[in-house]
């Protein structure tokens, strides 16, 4: 039986159709700006057009921001306001005629990880995404992690700089705050106009720096762009080195957008994880990319969704 993954951003909402096997059969993609009924409308227009055809056992959503899993209910979204405190599965049910689940989406992006990526042969996961804010998930003997209330795993808000910059929720130093591509582009502005000789200085003159342009400058040897992604990952290796430590996974996936500029960022932040994790922990864990890219919240939501009796549609 195949089942319906939907991933709701802060610009679009992604649905599409999955098989056990972790095939994408159909999607469809709509944008998800707008006031709360045209956002629930937009929803589930994706939904009933993905299904088109297909046999489906259920659907997942997943949605950015602290969730109640037990309640259905985003208590906060700092990209999606239009969706705090909706009763989601009663509205989808309503619109749709599913039972949907409702999951974080870097929970969901680490369930697919787990199940189609690069943890599909462990037990063991942690999944880091760096885009505009840390997300994050982990899997532990096979099962995704969500604590008492289904808030869990909200791993970018780990403080790893008591005095630190300010989070995006208010408080210092967390890992999202040093190590997010919002994190690398307000590094890059501060080192541009240290450094106003170098090409990130000779940029950031012209224009406003954005993460890409970062990464594009190291890749090209600039000095000044390769010590930013160096920093990000040396807080980057400082908060997995707590995961490591924590969860004693098997494998660290990092996934998003930030993690395109690959080992520039990932080179220092292994160095820091050796340094600072605990052996035995340190000596298993292997530090890599994720594999599945955007497709991650797909696939992922697809494999949490439920059928009527509460069991995965795709099995486990």
């Amino acid at each position: 039986m195949n089942a319906i993954g939907v991933d709701v951003g802060g610009t679009k909402i992604a649905a599409g159709v999955v098989t056990p096997e972790g095939k994408v059969l159909n999607e469809v993609r709509y944008p998800s700006s707008g006031p709360t009924e045209r956002l629930l409308s937009s929803i589930a227009r994706a939904i009933n057009d993905v299904k088109d055809g297909y046999e489906v056992g259920g659907a997942c959503l997943a949605v950015p921001g602290n969730i109640l899993a037990t309640e259905n209910r985003v208590i906060f979204s700092p990209n999606l306001h239009t969706i705090e405190g909706v009763d989601l599965e009663q509205e989808m049910r309503r619109r749709t005629g599913f039972d949907i689940t409702v999951e974080n989406d870097a929970n969901a992006a680490a369930w697919g990880e787990f199940r189609f990526g690069a943890g599909a042969r462990y037990d063991h996961l942690v999944f880091v995404t760096l885009g505009t804010g840390v997300g994050g998930g982990v899997i532990t003997h096979g099962v995704l992690m969500r604590g008492a209330q289904g808030a869990g795993g909200e791993l970018g808000h780990m403080t790893i700089q008591a005095t630190g910059p300010r989070c995006g929720c208010g408080n210092r130093g967390c890992l999202e705050a040093l190590a997010s591509g919002t994190a690398i582009q307000r590094r890059a502005r501060e080192v541009a106009a240290e450094e106003p000789n170098s090409a990130l200085g000779r940029l950031a003159i012209e224009r406003r720096v954005l993460g890409e342009d970062v990464t594009r400058l190291a890749e090209e040897g600039d000095e000044a762009a390769l010590s930013v992604l160096e920093e990000a990952g040396l807080w980057l290796g400082i908060g997995l080195a707590g995961f490591v430590n924590i969860f004693n996974p098997e494998v660290v996936a990092v996934g998003g957008g930030v993690s395109r500029a690959g080992e520039l960022i990932l080179d220092a932040t292994r160095r820091e994880v050796h340094l600072r994790a605990r052996s035995p922990a340190r000596d298993l864990v292997k530090i890599q990319p994720a594999t599945l890219g955007p497709e991650s919240g797909v696939l992922g939501a697809a494999a949490l969704a439920r059928d009527e009796s509460g069991e995965y549609v795709l099995g486990t």
